[in-house]
């Protein structure tokens, strides 16, 4: 099958850290996937600039737990390895559902949003079902998304999304329903240097959607949080962290 390339590491390797550096309690992480991943190997699909699979690597060394980390961006890896103890990532360049390494892993983590830069359900779905083969006995997938808002209108025109000591950020985005895609641009605004556009495109799926592509992949759920410090997942949660583990086959 033809693989969608999502182009969103190339256009943001070099602000990502800068945006995105207090996302998470990266504490609360490094445990949240330690924890279950006892000593075993801990692959981050999307690994990005290495924000949490490098500290992850730096909290596992002693437990003997390696972390592995692919990307389809070139870009985004060259921010990883050039980063103090980068190298304590074994990082690779590829499609993440066509090239995921084998394995085993104790811990398959796909972090932020990462299963929604797959652009088809089909590519999620295989994401998912390939994450399960490669997972140690007992091992489990971290997924972790944000929980579709059913009440974001279809269109956003240039609203500001953030300012800046030099400017500001300006977000436009058009949803599509049907795919269930989401397409934006992000615009830099700068009083001294020309506008920089960084365009995404993700395509979302509600938690009960995750779910049935998850069980198809012969998984079952876990556990459910709307943090990685375990706070409780309601009907209110804009956010979803599932640990998800192999689903127990029936004896006869």
């Amino acid at each position: 099958m033809e693989y969608s390339h999502n182009q969103y590491g190339d256009v943001f390797a070099d602000i990502y850290d800068d945006w995105y550096h207090d996302l998470d309690n990266i504490t609360d992480v490094v445990e949240f996937v330690l924890q279950l991943a006892e000593s075993s190997a801990v692959l981050e699909l999307g690994v990005g600039t290495g924000r949490l699979a490098i500290p992850i690597a730096q909290a596992g060394a002693t437990h003997g737990v390696r972390v592995v980390g692919i990307d389809s961006s070139q870009a985004m890896l060259d921010e990883l390895r050039a980063k103090p103890d980068g190298a304590l990532v074994d990082a690779h360049l590829g499609h993440m559902v066509r090239d995921m390494p084998l394995g085993p892993f104790g811990v398959v983590l796909i972090a932020y949003n990462t299963l929604f830069n797959l652009l088809t359900e089909h590519e999620q779905h295989e994401c998912l079902q390939r994450s399960a083969r490669y997972l140690t006995p007992g091992g489990h997938i971290i997924v972790d998304c944000f929980v579709p808002d059913e009440t974001l209108s279809d269109q956003l025109d240039d609203a500001t999304h953030r300012s800046t000591s030099t400017g500001e950020i300006l977000s436009r985005w058009k949803v599509d329903r049907d795919a269930q895609v989401i397409s934006g641009v992000f615009t830099q605004v700068s009083r001294d240097a020309p506008n920089i556009s960084r365009p995404y495109s993700v395509r979302y799926a509600t938690v009960a959607q995750v779910d049935f592509m998850a069980h198809e992949a012969g998984l079952v759920v876990e556990q459910r949080w709307s943090s990685y410090a375990h706070d409780v997942f309601s009907e209110s949660s804009v956010r979803q962290i599932t640990v998800y583990g192999i689903a127990p086959t029936s004896s006869s």
